[in-house]
């Protein structure tokens, strides 16, 4: 173990000693944005400060696919090799500090998107996985961090957002210009921008630090339901990190067809708007776990960055495991609990289905580095307690701040806190481990009372329900039995005849336990006769994916009831992506003399959801609408093919998928070659090169 411990701190003293003394060292960014709106061009310009401690071949700056308009190279213009991936220099540089500036233009294929047109304008960033230098000749190496100050301008009336805090706005003409600093360095992947129409509340966390939240001026009802706890999340990390909040100011943004939940962008965390929920929709989804995590990387990611690939859980391990503490300090430690508990089901399901499921891993999966690498921290918790695991991660973020930190070194930080815990072990069994030790982490939360109640209702699944109905129905009846072990109880009605089950429907029919009910009514595939009025009044429940259920199962099969069904629902709207509205304009298309004069007018509402306007999201369900209504549409077809070049890759998958099912009938795929002519190019290329791939 001394051995180990010498080898550990010995490399530690190596690395120290190379992050501090690169050959090549950048420091400062001050960029300067522009667009060319109509055609979705960056015009920009950027000067980098940097130090060379020791003389170099080359200096190498990331710009992908970029026009290089002119590069200034400590006042003189240099020889330079530019091969649309990286700006190298051979020349033109000295020992000492340096000064180069970069003018340019891009059109980026990635990381930088436009979505919406006109007012409904917006534009964001995503750096991670694809990348900031798409947009701007920045470091795609996580290990170079600089300090990044950006000045943008765009048309005045929107609102422009950078990270770090805003040093001015000057106007001239018809445009604005934003200028924004930052004091301290960040990778690359974490500089952002967000362009849109925004209403801003303010908060003061208990250190003085101010949060700004947004919200589209459209959505000003739903931002307290959005918004509820930030304040508290944010208190609740700074105290458990034990390490003051490192940035200026904190904000959150949500911007239309994110393709991920958030991002977290130094100082400014980009969110989808799916998480921008109504009193209704917050029973169903919330942004608070994504809220939380998101944030929780500002010191786990932002502050302390992983070395490389396979020290990614030191991100999201620690993002997910620090959201999940966050919403025990909100919700309670049986709530952390029941979470651990649906962690350690996916971990076990991920790591039977899949090979590279280590955390210390290259590649690994994605619930690898999230939901196990929770688990990893959890268990290190409960071995050296939450003390010493506390002193630990304070001391490694001390240590490692503004810095890059490998596995390896927050190992050190635990052997120094707790010396003889056994970090071979732990890295062996638990880090490298591609299986997962579930007995040993179901120990860990058996004894808590909700997960101890679900689990003995768990074990009753197999048996016969005449054998189990006294012992379910007493525990669905008692006040003290968790929502979880409700939920469960519901689950096992399942293929169970109403007969035998009818005490069980009208007890939770009667219950106001919104979760217990909708676990009743997933459970319902044909509604019995005699439960039927019962039934409709599901349709009042405060949950959207509640009322889409039961609306659409009352519309299959109780087919005299649809006229007074449809005029009930006629106003719904639902989530984000219109689920309510889009399955209504379904069914009201599809039932006879239904209000026939109105029809045409409810199609092309339905063919308009479908148009890019609309996130990729709605115009998905409302393509499946068109099919359900008339399984070859022609009026689907532009759309898919739009798909194909969605920036998201769901909706990709969805237009390709789609395209391609459609071809196994030839005059579809006559019909798609006719139009491949006289597609835009991008969209041109796209299915032309599907086509030629069947």
């Amino acid at each position: 173990m001394r051995q180990t411990v010498l080898a550990i701190s010995l490399l530690i003293s190596l690395n120290s000693w190379s992050q501090t003394k690169p050959k090549v060292d950048f420091t400062i960014a001050n960029a300067s944005i522009k667009f060319d709106i109509a055609e979705h061009l960056v015009v920009g310009d950027v000067t980098y400060q940097f130090t060379v401690n020791e003389m170099t071949d080359s200096i190498k700056i990331d710009a992908k696919n970029m026009m290089i308009q002119g590069v200034k190279l400590n006042g003189q213009t240099p020889k330079y090799h530019y091969d649309k991936k990286q700006i190298s220099f051979t020349q033109g540089f000295k020992e000492g500090e340096n000064t180069v500036t970069i003018s340019y233009k891009a059109n980026p294929k990635q990381a930088l998107y436009y979505v919406g047109s006109g007012t409904d304008l917006q534009i964001w960033t995503q750096g991670q996985g694809k990348y900031t230098s798409h947009w701007l000749p920045s470091f795609d190496d996580y290990n170079e961090k600089v300090i990044f100050n950006t000045k943008i301008t765009f048309e005045t009336g929107y609102d422009v957002i950078s990270n770090g805090t805003l040093d001015g706005k000057k106007a001239s003409g018809k445009n604005t210009t934003w200028s924004y600093k930052m004091t301290k360095p960040m990778s690359s992947y974490l500089v952002m921008m967000a362009i849109g129409k925004f209403d801003k509340k303010t908060e003061k966390s208990a250190s003085g630090i101010t949060i700004e939240n947004y919200i589209r001026p459209v959505d000003a009802a739903k931002y307290t339901t959005t918004y509820q706890h930030t304040k508290k999340i944010f208190d609740f990390l700074e105290n458990q990190t034990g390490y003051s909040y490192p940035w200026q100011i904190y904000r959150n943004i949500p911007v239309e067809d994110f393709m991920y939940g958030g991002m977290e962008n130094t100082t400014s965390t980009i969110f989808s708007s799916d998480y921008v929920v109504d009193n209704i929709a917050v029973n169903d989804r919330d942004y608070i776990n994504v809220n939380a995590h998101e944030m929780a990387h500002q010191w786990f990611g932002d502050l302390v960055t992983a070395k490389s690939g396979k020290d990614h859980w030191l991100q999201e391990g620690f993002a997910t495991y620090y959201a999940l503490l966050a919403e025990r300090e909100v919700y309670g430690v049986d709530y952390f609990y029941w979470k651990m508990y649906e962690l350690a089901e996916m971990v076990a399901k991920d790591a039977k289905e899949n090979k590279n499921t280590a955390v210390h891993s290259e590649k690994a999966t994605t619930i690898t580095y999230y939901q196990k690498g929770a688990w990893m921290l959890f268990y290190l918790s409960s071995q050296i307690g939450e003390a010493n695991f506390n002193t630990v991660v304070k001391n490694y973020l001390n240590k490692y701040a503004f810095k890059n930190a490998s596995t390896e070194e927050f190992l050190s930080e635990i052997v120094a806190v707790v010396p003889n815990f056994n970090i071979d072990n732990y890295k062996q069994n638990w880090l490298e481990n591609k299986s997962f030790n579930t007995k040993d982490a179901l120990f860990l939360i058996q004894n808590s009372p909700l997960v101890k109640s679900y689990f003995e209702v768990l074990e009753l699944q197999p048996k016969a329900f005449e054998t189990k109905k006294d012992t379910l129905l007493k525990l669905l009846k008692d006040a003290n039995t968790p929502m979880q072990t409700k939920r469960e109880i519901a689950f096992q009605l399942h293929k169970v005849p109403y007969e035998e089950a009818k005490e069980f429907y009208q007890t939770i029919a009667q219950s106001n336990d919104i979760k217990v009910r909708q676990a009743l009514v997933q459970v319902i595939s044909e509604i019995p006769a005699e439960f039927l009025e019962d039934y409709k009044k599901f349709l009042n429940d405060n949950s959207y994916i509640t009322k889409e259920i039961v609306l659409k199962n009352l519309w299959l099969q109780n087919e005299s009831g649809r006229a007074e069904l449809l005029d009930k629902t006629a106003t719904w709207k639902g989530f984000n992506d219109y689920n309510l509205r889009i399955t209504w304009l379904m069914f009201a298309l599809a039932t006879e003399n239904y209000k026939n004069d109105k029809k045409a007018h409810w199609y092309s509402e339905l063919e308009n959801f479908a148009y890019v306007k609309y996130p990729s999201n709605v115009r998905a369900n409302a393509i499946n609408a068109m099919w359900y209504l008339n399984k070859y549409d022609s009026n689907t077809l532009p759309q898919l093919v739009s798909a194909l070049v969605h920036h998201n890759s769901k909706f990709q998958k969805f237009g390709k998928d789609a395209i391609i099912r459609l071809c196994e009938r030839k005059e579809f795929k006559d019909h798609f070659k006719k139009l491949i002519p006289y597609l835009p190019q991008e969209e041109h290329e796209a299915l032309k090169k599907l086509m030629e791939s069947m």
